[in-house]
Protein backbone atom coordinates (compact mmCIF):
# COMPACT_ATOMS: atom_id res chain seq x y z
CA UNK A 1 0.00 0.00 0.00
CA UNK A 2 1.04 3.57 -0.76
CA UNK A 3 0.51 6.06 1.96
CA UNK A 4 0.80 10.02 2.33
CA UNK A 5 1.52 11.07 5.79
CA UNK A 6 0.87 14.66 6.55
CA UNK A 7 2.08 16.24 10.07
CA UNK A 8 1.75 19.82 11.12
CA UNK A 9 5.28 20.66 11.12
CA UNK A 10 8.66 19.32 12.61
CA UNK A 11 9.54 17.68 15.51
CA UNK A 12 10.98 20.85 16.94
CA UNK A 13 7.37 22.47 16.34
CA UNK A 14 5.05 19.88 17.34
CA UNK A 15 6.71 17.28 18.81
CA UNK A 16 3.42 15.07 19.89
CA UNK A 17 1.43 14.79 16.17
CA UNK A 18 5.57 14.62 14.61
CA UNK A 19 6.74 12.05 16.75
CA UNK A 20 3.47 9.21 16.28
CA UNK A 21 3.98 10.20 12.47
CA UNK A 22 7.76 8.73 12.44
CA UNK A 23 6.68 6.24 14.61
CA UNK A 24 3.70 5.08 12.18
CA UNK A 25 5.99 5.61 9.35
CA UNK A 26 8.67 3.54 10.33
CA UNK A 27 6.57 0.72 11.47
CA UNK A 28 4.35 0.31 8.37
CA UNK A 29 7.85 0.95 6.12
CA UNK A 30 8.82 -2.36 8.30
CA UNK A 31 5.26 -4.33 7.64
CA UNK A 32 6.48 -3.81 3.68
CA UNK A 33 4.16 -0.99 3.02
CA UNK A 34 5.51 2.51 1.02
CA UNK A 35 5.42 5.62 3.09
CA UNK A 36 6.20 9.45 2.26
CA UNK A 37 5.90 12.37 4.51
CA UNK A 38 4.61 15.74 3.95
CA UNK A 39 4.55 18.68 6.28
CA UNK A 40 7.54 17.70 8.31
CA UNK A 41 10.01 19.88 6.04
CA UNK A 42 13.20 21.76 7.43
CA UNK A 43 13.91 25.50 6.82
CA UNK A 44 16.38 25.13 3.37
CA UNK A 45 14.99 22.10 2.04
CA UNK A 46 13.33 22.44 -1.25
CA UNK A 47 9.23 22.27 -0.49
CA UNK A 48 6.71 20.77 -2.75
CA UNK A 49 3.15 21.34 -2.68
CA UNK A 50 0.78 18.73 -1.27
CA UNK A 51 -1.58 18.63 -4.75
CA UNK A 52 1.98 17.95 -6.74
CA UNK A 53 3.18 15.37 -4.11
CA UNK A 54 -0.15 13.38 -4.52
CA UNK A 55 -0.14 13.84 -7.99
CA UNK A 56 3.54 12.16 -8.27
CA UNK A 57 3.45 9.94 -5.72
CA UNK A 58 -0.20 8.44 -6.14
CA UNK A 59 -1.22 7.00 -2.96
CA UNK A 60 -3.51 4.18 -2.09
CA UNK A 61 -4.55 6.63 0.94
CA UNK A 62 -3.76 10.26 2.81
CA UNK A 63 -4.07 10.45 6.38
CA UNK A 64 -3.69 13.44 8.15
CA UNK A 65 -2.21 13.63 11.80
CA UNK A 66 -4.48 17.15 12.47
CA UNK A 67 -7.74 17.71 11.10
CA UNK A 68 -7.27 21.40 11.34
CA UNK A 69 -3.74 22.19 10.14
CA UNK A 70 -3.71 19.03 7.72
CA UNK A 71 -7.24 17.55 7.00
CA UNK A 72 -8.60 21.13 6.02
CA UNK A 73 -6.31 21.57 2.09
CA UNK A 74 -8.05 16.98 1.46
CA UNK A 75 -11.37 18.35 1.33
CA UNK A 76 -12.22 17.55 -2.23
CA UNK A 77 -9.51 14.72 -2.31
CA UNK A 78 -11.17 11.98 -4.81
CA UNK A 79 -8.69 9.35 -3.39
CA UNK A 80 -9.32 7.81 0.22
CA UNK A 81 -8.04 9.71 3.08
CA UNK A 82 -8.84 9.68 6.89
CA UNK A 83 -7.76 12.27 9.95
CA UNK A 84 -6.03 11.62 13.36
CA UNK A 85 -7.66 14.45 15.58
CA UNK A 86 -5.54 16.02 17.92
CA UNK A 87 -6.10 17.28 21.34
CA UNK A 88 -5.95 20.61 19.90
CA UNK A 89 -8.82 19.54 17.43
CA UNK A 90 -10.73 18.28 20.15
CA UNK A 91 -10.41 20.78 23.13
CA UNK A 92 -9.88 23.96 21.12
CA UNK A 93 -10.36 23.93 17.66
CA UNK A 94 -14.15 22.64 18.08
CA UNK A 95 -14.68 25.30 20.60
CA UNK A 96 -13.51 28.02 18.91
CA UNK A 97 -16.23 29.99 16.91
CA UNK A 98 -13.95 30.79 13.52
CA UNK A 99 -12.48 27.25 13.21
CA UNK A 100 -14.96 24.99 14.33
CA UNK A 101 -17.12 25.36 10.98
CA UNK A 102 -13.86 24.22 9.14
CA UNK A 103 -12.80 21.66 11.54
CA UNK A 104 -16.69 19.96 11.46
CA UNK A 105 -16.31 20.05 7.83
CA UNK A 106 -13.41 17.97 7.62
CA UNK A 107 -14.32 15.52 10.19
CA UNK A 108 -17.79 15.26 8.08
CA UNK A 109 -15.91 14.66 4.99
CA UNK A 110 -12.93 12.33 5.96
CA UNK A 111 -13.41 8.25 4.94
CA UNK A 112 -12.52 7.40 8.44
CA UNK A 113 -11.65 9.41 11.70
CA UNK A 114 -9.04 8.18 13.95
CA UNK A 115 -9.48 9.09 18.08
CA UNK A 116 -7.13 8.03 20.73
CA UNK A 117 -9.87 6.79 22.83
CA UNK A 118 -13.50 6.03 23.08
CA UNK A 119 -14.18 8.87 25.12
CA UNK A 120 -12.76 11.10 22.52
CA UNK A 121 -15.13 8.97 19.82
CA UNK A 122 -18.17 9.97 22.02
CA UNK A 123 -16.63 13.55 22.40
CA UNK A 124 -16.46 13.44 18.28
CA UNK A 125 -19.54 11.98 17.22
CA UNK A 126 -21.25 14.36 19.63
CA UNK A 127 -19.63 17.05 18.64
CA UNK A 128 -20.26 15.95 15.03
CA UNK A 129 -23.13 13.80 14.30
CA UNK A 130 -22.20 12.79 10.53
CA UNK A 131 -18.93 10.86 12.09
CA UNK A 132 -21.49 8.36 13.50
CA UNK A 133 -20.40 4.51 12.03
CA UNK A 134 -16.85 6.15 10.78
CA UNK A 135 -14.77 6.57 13.83
CA UNK A 136 -11.78 4.29 14.73
CA UNK A 137 -10.32 4.21 18.15
CA UNK A 138 -6.34 4.11 17.71
CA UNK A 139 -4.58 3.77 20.96
CA UNK A 140 -1.20 5.26 20.71
CA UNK A 141 2.22 3.60 21.63
CA UNK A 142 5.11 5.11 23.12
CA UNK A 143 8.27 6.06 21.77
CA UNK A 144 11.14 4.05 22.74
CA UNK A 145 13.69 7.56 23.16
CA UNK A 146 17.40 6.63 23.03
CA UNK A 147 18.69 7.89 26.75
CA UNK A 148 22.46 7.76 26.25
CA UNK A 149 22.73 11.91 25.51
CA UNK A 150 24.33 14.27 27.94
CA UNK A 151 22.98 14.38 31.64
CA UNK A 152 20.43 17.11 32.28
CA UNK A 153 21.27 17.69 35.93
CA UNK A 154 25.18 17.77 34.62
CA UNK A 155 24.36 20.24 31.74
CA UNK A 156 22.67 22.31 34.53
CA UNK A 157 24.53 22.26 37.83
CA UNK A 158 21.41 20.40 39.54
CA UNK A 159 22.70 18.13 42.35
CA UNK A 160 21.93 14.74 42.80
CA UNK A 161 19.86 15.29 45.95
CA UNK A 162 17.36 17.69 44.53
CA UNK A 163 14.31 16.66 44.03
CA UNK A 164 14.23 17.24 39.71
CA UNK A 165 10.28 17.73 38.47
CA UNK A 166 10.65 17.47 34.69
CA UNK A 167 7.32 19.54 32.41
CA UNK A 168 7.31 18.66 28.96
CA UNK A 169 5.09 20.14 26.40
CA UNK A 170 4.79 22.76 24.15
CA UNK A 171 4.33 25.95 25.94
CA UNK A 172 0.24 27.22 25.38
CA UNK A 173 -2.43 27.99 27.13
CA UNK A 174 -3.79 24.35 27.44
CA UNK A 175 -0.46 22.68 28.66
CA UNK A 176 -1.15 24.40 31.38
CA UNK A 177 2.43 24.62 32.96
CA UNK A 178 1.31 28.32 35.11
CA UNK A 179 -0.75 26.26 37.68
CA UNK A 180 2.99 24.38 38.13
CA UNK A 181 4.60 27.64 39.18
CA UNK A 182 3.10 28.02 42.32
CA UNK A 183 4.78 24.51 43.65
CA UNK A 184 8.49 25.09 44.38
CA UNK A 185 7.43 27.87 46.78
CA UNK A 186 5.00 25.62 48.44
CA UNK A 187 7.53 22.86 48.26
CA UNK A 188 10.56 25.21 49.90
CA UNK A 189 8.35 26.12 52.48
CA UNK A 190 7.67 22.31 53.52
CA UNK A 191 11.71 22.20 53.47
CA UNK A 192 11.66 20.38 49.93
CA UNK A 193 15.09 21.16 48.25
CA UNK A 194 13.85 20.85 44.42
CA UNK A 195 13.96 22.11 41.15
CA UNK A 196 11.27 22.36 38.36
CA UNK A 197 12.74 22.49 34.31
CA UNK A 198 9.86 23.30 31.99
CA UNK A 199 11.06 22.25 28.58
CA UNK A 200 9.14 22.58 25.05
CA UNK A 201 8.76 24.47 21.88
CA UNK A 202 7.16 27.80 22.26
CA UNK A 203 3.62 27.32 20.85
CA UNK A 204 1.95 31.01 21.53
CA UNK A 205 4.35 33.80 22.17
CA UNK A 206 2.06 36.00 24.83
CA UNK A 207 1.83 32.38 26.68
CA UNK A 208 5.64 31.59 26.70
CA UNK A 209 6.81 35.38 27.22
CA UNK A 210 3.92 35.61 30.38
CA UNK A 211 5.57 32.42 31.60
CA UNK A 212 8.64 34.38 31.50
CA UNK A 213 7.98 36.92 33.06
CA UNK A 214 6.52 34.68 35.75
CA UNK A 215 9.46 32.63 36.58
CA UNK A 216 12.23 35.55 36.20
CA UNK A 217 13.06 35.78 40.11
CA UNK A 218 12.68 32.39 40.98
CA UNK A 219 15.89 30.40 40.47
CA UNK A 220 14.74 26.93 40.66
CA UNK A 221 12.36 27.07 38.18
CA UNK A 222 13.67 26.96 34.31
CA UNK A 223 12.26 26.93 30.90
CA UNK A 224 14.25 25.50 28.24
CA UNK A 225 13.32 25.32 24.41
CA UNK A 226 12.78 21.75 22.97
CA UNK A 227 15.31 19.12 23.42
CA UNK A 228 16.50 16.32 20.27
CA UNK A 229 14.54 13.25 21.02
CA UNK A 230 18.09 11.88 22.30
CA UNK A 231 18.48 14.55 25.00
CA UNK A 232 15.01 13.99 25.99
CA UNK A 233 15.20 10.72 26.87
CA UNK A 234 18.11 11.38 28.97
CA UNK A 235 15.99 13.94 30.82
CA UNK A 236 13.23 11.51 31.24
CA UNK A 237 15.76 9.25 33.23
CA UNK A 238 17.28 12.31 34.72
CA UNK A 239 14.11 13.59 36.13
CA UNK A 240 12.61 12.00 39.55
CA UNK A 241 9.00 13.06 38.67
CA UNK A 242 7.78 13.90 35.32
CA UNK A 243 4.99 16.35 35.55
CA UNK A 244 1.59 17.12 32.99
CA UNK A 245 -0.28 19.76 33.98
CA UNK A 246 -2.60 20.04 31.17
CA UNK A 247 -6.43 21.36 31.51
CA UNK A 248 -7.17 18.91 28.19
CA UNK A 249 -5.68 15.93 27.02
CA UNK A 250 -6.45 13.62 24.02
CA UNK A 251 -3.52 11.17 24.52
CA UNK A 252 -0.23 12.31 25.87
CA UNK A 253 3.09 11.38 24.25
CA UNK A 254 4.48 12.79 27.47
CA UNK A 255 2.96 10.38 29.71
CA UNK A 256 3.69 7.49 27.09
CA UNK A 257 7.13 8.51 26.90
CA UNK A 258 7.58 8.96 30.53
CA UNK A 259 5.85 5.53 30.94
CA UNK A 260 7.96 3.94 28.45
CA UNK A 261 11.26 4.44 30.54
CA UNK A 262 9.36 3.72 34.32
CA UNK A 263 9.44 7.23 35.36
CA UNK A 264 7.01 8.53 38.34
CA UNK A 265 4.23 10.96 36.71
CA UNK A 266 2.18 13.24 38.29
CA UNK A 267 -0.58 13.93 35.95
CA UNK A 268 -3.83 16.44 35.71
CA UNK A 269 -7.32 14.61 36.57
CA UNK A 270 -8.66 15.05 33.12
CA UNK A 271 -9.72 12.20 30.98
CA UNK A 272 -7.02 11.95 28.61
CA UNK A 273 -4.97 11.88 31.21
CA UNK A 274 -7.40 8.91 32.90
CA UNK A 275 -7.02 6.76 30.05
CA UNK A 276 -3.78 6.33 30.95
CA UNK A 277 -2.50 6.40 34.33
CA UNK A 278 -4.39 4.63 36.99
CA UNK A 279 -4.56 7.00 39.85
CA UNK A 280 -2.44 5.15 43.05
CA UNK A 281 -1.98 2.43 41.21
CA UNK A 282 0.65 3.27 38.13
CA UNK A 283 1.22 7.31 38.91
CA UNK A 284 -1.02 10.31 40.65
CA UNK A 285 -4.06 12.53 39.20
CA UNK A 286 -4.03 15.76 40.45
CA UNK A 287 -7.36 18.39 40.43
CA UNK A 288 -5.86 21.72 41.50
CA UNK A 289 -2.68 23.27 43.13
CA UNK A 290 -3.31 21.75 46.51
CA UNK A 291 -3.65 18.22 45.61
CA UNK A 292 -0.51 18.81 43.36
CA UNK A 293 1.79 19.50 46.12
CA UNK A 294 0.85 16.47 47.92
CA UNK A 295 1.31 14.16 44.88
CA UNK A 296 5.22 15.73 44.56
CA UNK A 297 5.71 15.33 48.68
CA UNK A 298 3.95 12.30 48.38
CA UNK A 299 6.25 10.97 45.62
CA UNK A 300 9.59 12.93 47.27
CA UNK A 301 9.29 11.58 50.65
CA UNK A 302 9.19 7.93 49.50
CA UNK A 303 11.34 7.30 46.42
CA UNK A 304 10.93 3.53 46.17
CA UNK A 305 7.45 3.88 45.99
CA UNK A 306 7.66 6.29 42.98
CA UNK A 307 9.87 4.27 41.66
CA UNK A 308 7.19 0.96 41.92
CA UNK A 309 4.64 3.03 40.17
CA UNK A 310 6.95 4.16 37.32
CA UNK A 311 7.63 0.50 37.07
CA UNK A 312 4.04 -0.52 37.08
CA UNK A 313 3.04 2.64 34.61
CA UNK A 314 5.34 0.45 32.12
CA UNK A 315 4.05 -2.65 32.54
CA UNK A 316 0.32 -1.35 32.06
CA UNK A 317 1.28 1.21 29.24
CA UNK A 318 2.95 -1.96 27.71
CA UNK A 319 0.37 -4.39 27.86
CA UNK A 320 -2.41 -2.02 26.86
CA UNK A 321 -0.62 0.32 23.59
CA UNK A 322 2.10 -1.87 22.00
CA UNK A 323 3.35 -0.17 18.62
CA UNK A 324 1.76 -3.37 16.68
CA UNK A 325 -1.43 -2.80 18.40
CA UNK A 326 -1.70 0.70 17.14
CA UNK A 327 -0.21 -0.60 13.72
CA UNK A 328 -2.88 -3.16 13.11
CA UNK A 329 -5.78 -0.25 14.48
CA UNK A 330 -4.31 1.93 11.64
CA UNK A 331 -4.38 -0.34 8.72
CA UNK A 332 -7.99 -1.35 9.58
CA UNK A 333 -9.03 2.18 9.72
CA UNK A 334 -6.77 2.52 6.38
CA UNK A 335 -8.73 -0.31 4.93
CA UNK A 336 -12.12 1.14 5.68
CA UNK A 337 -11.76 3.94 4.25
Amino acid sequence: MKILLLTPGSHGEFPGPAGTVERIRTGLSRRGHLCELFGGSQDGEIHESLAGVIDRFKPDVVHAHDVFRCGLPLLGLRCPWVVSASGDDLHLDLRDSKRSPMVCKTLESAHRVMVPSAATAKMVEEAVPDTAGKIDVVPRSADALETEATDLRRSLGIPRSRLLILLPGGLRPIKGQHRALPLIQSLRKMQVDCELVIVGPIQDEEYAAKLERLVRDEPRIRILPPLSKERMGAAYLNADVVLNTSLDEGMSPVLLEAGELGRPVVASDVPGNRELVRHRETGLLFEDEDSLTRSIIALSRDRSAAGALGLRLREDLRRRFGLETELDHVLSSYAAA
